[in-house]
């Protein structure tokens, strides 16, 4: 009497789901392999985000045409046996899954609407839910953000549908509000040609910076996305430093500065900047005074 092969699960033996485990494995890493090289392929000649998106759906095609091709000659995998189960098996996995399918369904709104790119500066949700941040990588449920201190920020892709989006890139500028108190009895001329001198003097503070920078950053609204939002083309005069009254109680005098920078990275430093000099240049002038970034 000839010994039968060992079973694993019906009709399925124990040397065949372990070629099928190999197979898969295989596939996997092509899968992979084919993901890097096409990146490295692309890297250059196209947006960094167009090149991952390529690449995934590369890998993707791959890995699940693998996995059916192996199911199928491996393990002679009846597609209308399986057609038949997934009525259960759809509820289960919804039932189990409603979050990943939410963010792999908002990973593919993402990637058709394209409310945020790789490398742009965006705040995800009321300030400061995320703070100032830098889109390093978006997957198909997870978009990977960087603030300013260096942390990364694992966002699900279904908040960054649901929530408030707030792009500076796309934007191109950035308000920065500065709130100085003065004493009631403070010549308020004075404090504003000062505020204004310092905002001035700064290569990086609008509209006074470098013959450069003031062309690209007028180039700015001349971006697609920006003349579909504003009918009219503004000049970086309109974004000239301005300071304000904002209140008087006990005493003081509350004023607000408000400047536009183009640098978004280097907020904190243009702002340290022009604090550190207002506040020397008012203390010169022996104004008492007290200041707070909004």
């Amino acid at each position: 009497m000839q010994a039968s092969d060992p079973v694993l699960i019906g009709e399925v033996s124990l040397d065949a789901f372990l070629a099928f485990l190999f197979t898969l494995l295989a596939f996997l890493f092509l899968g992979n392999l084919a993901y890097m090289l096409l990146m490295r392929m692309l890297d250059g000649r196209v947006s960094r985000g167009t090149a991952k998106w390529t690449a995934a759906i590369l890998q993707y095609s791959i890995t699940i045409g693998g996995i059916y091709a192996s199911a199928r000659y491996i393990l002679a995998f009846d597609l209308k046996a399986v057609a038949a189960s997934l009525g259960i098996l759809g509820i289960v996995v919804a039932v189990s899954s409603s979050q990943i399918i939410q963010n792999v369904l908002a990973g593919i709104l993402i990637s058709i609407n394209r409310p945020v790119h790789l490398e742009e500066w965006i705040i995800v949700g009321e300030r400061p839910t995320t703070g100032l941040c830098k889109v390093r990588d978006i997957s198909f449920t997870t978009t990977i953000l960087q603030g300013l201190d260096g942390g990364l920020i694992l966002m699900p892709n279904s908040s960054i549908i649901s929530s408030k989006v707030v792009n500076y890139s796309r934007g191109g500028l950035l308000e920065v509000q500065i709130s100085l108190s003065v004493p009631v009895a403070t010549d308020l001329e004075r404090v504003r040609e000062i505020a204004l001198a310092v905002a001035h003097d700064d290569p990086l503070i609008l509209p006074n910076s470098g013959p450069v920078d003031r062309t690209g950053t007028q180039g700015l609204f001349d971006l697609p996305y920006i003349r579909r939002l504003r009918a009219d083309r503004p000049d970086l005069a309109q974004f000239k430093p301005t300071v304000l009254i904002a209140s008087v109680s006990d005493g003081w005098i509350k004023l607000t500065v408000r400047i536009w920078i183009s640098k978004i990275p280097r907020k904190d430093e243009i702002t340290s900047r022009y604090l550190r000099e207002i506040l020397k240049r008012l203390r010169a002038e022996e104004i008492p005074v007290k200041a707070e970034v909004s």
